[in-house]
């Protein structure tokens, strides 16, 4: 396996962190939880985004990796999480 893959399975690594925490907390009924976890997605996001503009060229490359590789899959596995937890939690009361 080559660093190539590695770098693939690290962003599959954390969509699946993230989708499972953001299923597990809206399961459990822990909206205000989710909500603060999301927030501190976007948060970082932003934070990453605004160190990114700051640097020169290749400057800023630390900050992008961290933000397509970690922060970008977990923030779109916690919404699928979520959303699957809330739609499987909505079907099962009908």
């Amino acid at each position: 396996m080559g660093p190539e893959a590695r770098i693939y399975l690290l962003m599959l690594a954390s969509v699946l962190a993230g989708s499972l925490m953001g299923y597990v907390l809206i399961r459990n009924g822990r909206k205000r939880t989710y909500g603060a976890f999301v927030a501190a997605h976007l948060l970082t996001i932003t934070g990453l985004l605004l160190a990114m503009q700051g640097q020169a060229q290749m400057d800023g490359l630390m900050y992008a990796i961290l933000l397509s590789v970690f922060v970008l899959p977990a923030t779109l596995g916690m919404a699928i999480g979520g959303g699957l937890g809330w739609w499987r939690q909505r079907n099962a009361t009908k």
